[in-house]
């Protein structure tokens, strides 16, 4: 384990943003190549790799992945294996989940399956929602897509090595929506002359906070809040001529999200020619609900029970959104959560750093996952 210790360390102290992961490739590349898979692609879906390792007989196609990316958050730890990327770092476990799959990557380089395929996919841009659905666009996922697909997250707050499932809805989904109001700007001095969308957007941010209490009561849980607003320019000598309003959208279920996205674009539209504005709006970081297919949590007990592992399962899923969920589109999917400590900071925390100890563990699971999955 002392390598895949060591590995970690090099990734976290080397972290990328989303779409920016080449490095992080290149040294995944190099790791994943000692372990001669029958095939590799060295570039999917962007940064993306692939390692597929061939069964002696015929079988499912399984896809496990991790994911590479980091975020841009300075790092305040003084740790021998620091971030040396000023403001980015490793505070969500990336570099854990990436390393769980090296080190599942060594055992399958001296074992292959007896059955059909196992993938190896080191996704990139997990943290805005891109990488996913750039990896399904990609000609190349025609050569791995599969029959099934596992997934995992460390969980801060969980007792270190609890595996956490949920059927159904395990991450909810989310996307961001930019709302765009355009007039005319004005000289300060004579402010008649334009015409300022500074009421509108007074009406819009009272109007959509009243449905936003509203909706508390709407389950499974449906609800957006207002993250940023702009007004004009920053001068004192203009009177504005443009708004935007930026809102995040999030839901336990795809069809409500969509629904209230929906709904507010219409509402929206339609104040905005009520008052004579120009309107238009955008969607960014989209993410699908994350839904874990019964059979597939069924399997991921068993694996958990088979391997002694304190097994726990959540009563609601989670607020955050997790990438993984695009693959449902594709096949079955099945995610977990395994527990990084009672004591761990929250994911995006400063402090946060993925601990060792668990990496082990989810190697385990995956190996289990596998072996279930083949009979």
């Amino acid at each position: 384990m002392q390598n895949l210790i060591e590995l970690r360390h090099i990734l976290h102290a080397h972290p990328e943003l989303s779409g920016q992961e080449a490095l992080t490739n290149k040294i995944l590349n190099e790791w994943v190549k000692q372990t001669r898979p029958d095939h590799i692609i060295e570039k999917i879906g962007g940064y993306g790799l692939a390692a597929i390792y061939k069964g002696a007989k015929p079988g499912k196609r399984i896809l496990i992945r991790g994911d590479i990316d980091a975020l841009h958050i300075p790092e305040p730890n003084d740790l021998p294996y620091r971030s040396q990327n000023k403001g980015v770092s490793h505070k969500c476990g990336h570099d854990g989940h990436a390393t769980i799959l090296c080190g599942l990557a060594q055992w399958l380089g001296e074992q292959r399956p007896d059955l059909g395929e196992v993938v190896l996919l080191f996704q990139p841009a997990e943290e805005t929602g891109q990488g996913a659905q750039a990896i399904l666009n990609d000609p190349q996922f025609e050569t791995i897509k599969p029959d099934v697909a596992y997934g995992l997250h460390n969980l801060p707050g969980f007792e270190k090595g609890q595996i956490m499932v949920k059927k159904g809805c395990f991450a909810a989904a989310s996307f961001g929506l930019k709302l765009t109001f355009d007039g005319r700007t004005a000289h300060a001095s004579q402010p008649e002359t334009g015409h300022s969308p500074s009421e509108l957007l007074a009406l819009l941010i009272h109007n959509l906070e009243t449905k936003r209490e509203q909706m508390k009561t709407v389950q499974p849980l449906t609800t957006f809040v207002i993250t940023h607003a702009i007004l004009g320019e920053e001068t004192f000598g203009v009177a504005p001529g443009h708004a935007e309003l930026w809102l995040t959208l999030r839901s336990f279920d795809d069809h409500n999200l969509e629904l209230m996205a929906s709904q507010i674009i219409e509402f929206c539209r339609a104040k905005a020619k009520d008052h004579l504005f120009d309107f238009s709006f955008s969607e960014h970081e989209a993410f699908a609900a994350t839904n874990s297919d019964p059979n597939c949590v069924n399997t991921i007990e068993q694996a958990a029970k088979n391997l002694e592992l304190n097994l726990g399962h959540l009563k609601e899923p989670f607020r955050w959104s997790e990438d993984f969920g695009r693959f449902g589109s594709i096949c079955p999917i099945g995610f977990f959560g395994i527990g990084s400590g009672l004591e761990q900071p929250a994911l995006h925390n400063p402090e946060f750093d993925f601990p060792d100890s668990i990496l082990e563990t989810g190697m385990g699971m995956f190996w289990e996952i596998i072996r279930l999955e083949q009979n």
